[in-house]
């Protein structure tokens, strides 16, 4: 059996102990797919405890926790983050009888498959599970791929997959153990000969995903950086903030103590399009034959002088499209650290990411990272979150002026 995957059907994985005595083996019972977890059901054959313990899949591949059956209690929680454990052992206690909607669309019956659990709360969690696709479709091409996937996700299902089940399931919601979407898997479990799970890493290597089998878009050739147009695109969300200050930070989350945000959020948004300006006017003083635009939710406006205005308040397939022929003109992307870099930086040939003090440990993780050797720490740049708009165009200015040393150098004249 390969390291990635998991042994569902026939006989399911079983390379654990029990929380309670510690004895290797237990008896496995079946499994649960309550959405973003993937339990088995398992007896201690020493001591006869029964419990639920999560499949080395997702975010438990490190650190899978325990669920006393009949008792409720949590175990082996120690190295578990709190926004893990704290869903998983509300939705327990409280499942949930809310009936989603979920489609299967068979593109190929196959009788012997790797089923791929997307399911997430957060949008980068999702697609950072969805591109582990690409191994299961190169490596097990005698099983067919089926995935488990929001269908706000539907356009990057890559060619080549078996089948897909799509939940009607805002990000939000999913958090929770729902008893439906467990229903509708058990059901279709029974229709396969042989099923392994597909481990779905949070954190596959970014650099050997072909975005283009997903999103249908080629990324822009790092060889033609500098005979391309120069594009720049600034990632824009209302809920990922670029502060000018500790000050307005502190502000920030003052007024959202407090009940305030709906009155002074406005004002927080329009300093943050202060500052992008302002980065854009000093880049476009250092290169006049720049172009820029702004990407992401928000109302579009004409305010921008010379930068096209991409933005959208809604999302469609059409709209995600667009923005991944956009990410694919540039040579930078700017943008702060959770403002869905991940789609951006995998076409997009470099980026400036902003990030804040309290994301030092997450850092590069929203970042699609495309080269081994030096030229990543040339074209992938942070800066501190109260970066003035000169530190930041500095970069930029820098990234297109100094690229050819750059790319000579360690391109170019290497053995």
């Amino acid at each position: 059996m390969s390291p990635h995957l998991v042994p569902l059907k026939p006989a399911l994985y079983a390379d654990c102990s029990c929380p309670k005595c510690g004895q290797g083996g237990p008896e496995p019972l079946g499994t649960v797919f309550p959405g973003v977890h993937v339990l088995g059901e398992y007896r201690c054959r020493a001591c006869g405890y029964a419990f639920y313990r999560d499949l080395p899949v997702g975010f438990a591949v490190d650190n899978a926790v325990s669920i006393g059956k009949e008792d409720g209690s949590l175990h082996d929680a120690d190295g578990a983050e709190s926004w893990v454990t704290t869903p998983l052992m509300e939705g327990y206690h409280h499942p949930s009888g809310r009936e989603w909607k979920i489609e299967r669309k068979v593109y190929r019956a196959c009788k012997d498959i790797v089923l791929l659990n997307t399911l997430d709360f957060l949008y980068g969690h999702v697609l950072l599970k969805l591109w582990n696709a690409q191994y299961y479709l190169d490596h097990h091409r005698d099983k067919g791929l089926v995935l488990i996937l929001p269908r706000s996700f539907e356009w990057l299902v890559p060619e080549g997959t078996a089948e897909v089940w799509l939940v009607d399931q805002r990000l939000g919601e999913a958090h929770g153990w729902y008893t439906c979407i467990d229903r509708f898997v058990q059901q279709r479990l029974k229709e396969y000969d042989t099923v392994s799970l597909g481990k779905g890493y949070a954190h596959p290597d970014k650099s050997l995903v072909d975005i283009n089998r997903f999103c249908g878009v080629q990324p822009f050739p790092m060889e033609q950086f500098l005979e391309r147009p120069k594009q720049v695109a600034f990632i824009w969300r209302e809920d990922r903030l670029w502060f000018r200050s500790p000050f307005a930070k502190l502000a920030w989350r003052a007024s959202n103590k407090l009940g305030l945000k709906p009155l002074v959020h406005k004002w927080f948004v329009a300093d943050q399009e202060r500052l992008v300006r302002a980065t854009w006017k000093k880049i476009k003083h250092a290169l006049p034959d720049a172009e820029a635009m702004i990407v992401g939710l928000g109302r579009p406006s004409t305010g921008h002088g010379a930068m096209e205005d991409l933005r959208r308040e809604r999302m469609d397939k059409e709209t995600e499209l667009e923005w991944c022929r956009a990410y694919a003109r540039c040579q930078v992307v700017i943008g702060v650290h959770g403002s869905n870099m991940l789609l951006p930086t995998a076409l997009a040939a470099g980026c400036i990411e902003v990030l804040p003090h309290d994301r030092f440990g997450n850092m590069v993780q929203d970042i699609a990272v495309r080269y081994h050797d030096l030229m990543q720490l040339f074209l992938y740049r942070f800066v501190d979150e109260f970066a003035p708009p000169a530190t930041v165009a500095r970069h930029a200015i820098g990234m297109f002026r100094d690229f050819k040393v750059y790319y000579r150098d360690n391109k170019v004249n290497v053995p």
